[in-house]
């Protein structure tokens, strides 16, 4: 695969709502047409039900080779049933919540499916139920968690030194999702909106469930992309997420009505390469939009570019944790207790390919 552009487009043809049915029929009915391209690219962005459920919504199931016919239904059905048992754990902690009074609301996919905002649940891919909880009753949520068979997941040193944006993953055996408390929604504290006193006294509540808001739900999609998972950094598209945020401007009647924001802004711009979803007022060709074409044209730079990101990224994190090994012996010593796990993530993080 030596061009992406192509592919992407595909992909966000079958995932927007604005794009045209005929002219993606159109498409998808070539002999030339490559099903394996959106298979491989789809799951690596976590949308493979999204896109079979698209498909079925327009109409257009019967453009699939059967074989792939049949593998989608069977990941999406999957995925439903997933999700619904995710719901229902969902329900179960925020049942508990709220008679222990735990201020609280739930982010991300979480939100997302609990909202009610996906034309079928099956849509959206998820792995953690991700809770923010007010730094007051955090403590006590955790304590309540494992007093109600939730146990946390092992987890690197860092996190008994550094301050994470969430307290240790927490897994219960009665149930099938992982659970993360939130201290705060972003790694960087910057977002003058997105704080936890704004986000918890503007909380929705749907079918008794505490949720983020319309508007913060939706500048936290981006943001979390952005900044949590580096998409500012390396200048390219999430389909689960840019997904997210087109649903919600469907959906919500565009409730995204921003300030001057750069990494919004530049969110808005990549994905108005792909979506005719994006508002024009968002959309803007730039140097940015423009290198990001040229990546997605040429993969083996775009390998390497990631790959340079990457690198720069973990150097971050690194000197920010010098001054901790200089003078903190206890960090010193739990660094060389667990010099096997990390020599050994050093090493996979040079050799993993990209």
């Amino acid at each position: 695969m030596g061009n992406l552009t192509t592919t992407y487009q595909n992909i966000a043809d079958i995932l927007s709502y604005k794009s045209s049915i005929g002219k993606l029929e159109k498409t998808l009915s070539s002999k030339e047409f490559n099903w394996d391209n959106i298979v491989i690219e789809g799951s690596k962005h976590l949308v493979l039900p999204a896109i079979y459920c698209r498909l079925k919504s327009k109409g257009l199931l019967h453009l699939l080779p059967e074989e792939l016919d049949t593998y989608l239904n069977e990941i999406t059905s999957l995925n439903r049933s997933r999700n619904l048992s995710i719901l229902k754990q969902i329900q179960a902690l925020s049942t508990l919540f709220n008679e222990h009074k735990i201020n609280h609301i739930f982010l991300k996919g979480a939100a997302l499916i609990a909202s009610g905002y996906y034309d079928d649940i099956a849509e959206r891919m998820l792995g953690d139920i991700d809770i923010l909880i007010s730094e007051p009753d955090l403590d006590k949520a955790f304590t309540l968690l494992r007093a109600h068979g939730y146990y946390p997941i092992a987890q690197t040193l860092g996190s008994d030194f550094f301050e994470h944006r969430h307290l240790p993953r927490m897994k219960a055996d009665e149930f099938i999702c992982v659970v993360e408390l939130h201290r705060k929604l972003l790694a960087s504290d910057r977002d003058k909106v997105l704080t936890n006193s704004n986000t918890l006294s503007a909380k929705q509540i749907i079918n008794g469930v505490a949720l983020l808001s319309k508007s913060h739900l939706a500048r936290h999609t981006i943001l979390n992309y952005q900044i949590n998972d580096h998409g500012s950094v390396y200048n390219s598209i999430s389909f689960r997420a840019a997904y997210d945020s087109i649903v919600l401007l469907e959906k919500l009647n565009n409730p995204i009505l921003i300030e001057k924001d750069k990494k919004i802004t530049a969110y808005f711009n990549v994905l108005a390469i792909f979506f005719e979803d994006v508002p024009k007022a968002y959309a803007s060709t730039n140097f940015t939009t423009r290198f990001y074409r040229f990546k997605l044209r040429n993969l083996k730079f775009y390998k390497f570019w990631n790959k340079t990101l990457k690198s720069y990224i973990y150097m971050n994190i690194v000197l920010k944790r010098i001054p901790m090994l200089l003078t903190n012996k206890a960090y010193r010593k739990a660094l060389f207790r667990d010099r096997k796990r990390v020599l050994e993530l050093i090493k996979s993080f040079y050799t993993k390919r990209l």
